[in-house]
């Protein structure tokens, strides 16, 4: 891929997940659980599908969009976590991509998700995000209740992401039926 196309494709996933954080916080704030415990989270939703359309690049704009966002929350005073934290926001989606390929059995290609495996797929990104972020919270003492905050993750990122990819495929059914008379 041209340097040039991969600098778009980081930025452009950047603005949109950090925009997405940022309507999130506006419409769900009132459900937070704990500083980046939410239990309705649609960037999630952003997550999953930059890194199923575009990989790596798709990763690395997640981690600078949620760099930007955490280094704008007052309540995220601990340099470290929050960097490392954003680095486990990009890996996360890359690796549950990995595991649906590799032990899952899931075709990643978009043509031949079903709407079983596209299940499947956010279950497994659902875990792995929420296991990753919790443990490491748990880890640097960021979290009081880590079993707990796994379960909000959890729940936070699996309604988000299928929030995000039924209003995706919702438009894209849209668009066809515009599109065909």
């Amino acid at each position: 891929m041209p340097l040039q196309s991969a600098t778009m494709i980081v930025g452009l996933t950047a603005l949109v997940y950090a925009g997405f954080y940022f309507v999130n916080g506006l419409l769900f704030s009132v459900f937070d659980h704990a500083p980046g415990v939410m239990w309705i989270f649609i960037p999630s939703g952003v997550r999953l599908t930059n890194t199923l359309l575009f990989g790596s690049w798709g990763a690395l704009g997640i981690v600078l969009g949620s760099l930007m966002v955490a280094f704008q929350d007052p309540r995220l005073t601990d340099p470290l976590t929050v960097a490392v934290a954003a680095v486990i926001s990009g890996v996360a989606p890359l690796l549950a991509r990995h595991i649906c390929v590799y032990l899952a059995d899931i075709k990643m290609d978009l043509d031949a998700l079903t709407a079983n495996s596209l299940l499947r797929a956010v279950l497994i990104f659902s875990a792995v995000n929420a296991a990753l972020q919790q443990v490491w919270y748990a880890w640097r003492g960021q979290s009081a209740e880590p079993w707990s905050n796994f379960l909000i993750m959890f729940f936070g990122d699996f309604a988000g992401a299928l929030f995000v990819l039924y209003a995706g495929r919702a438009i894209l059914a849209l668009d066809a039926r515009v599109r065909g008379g």
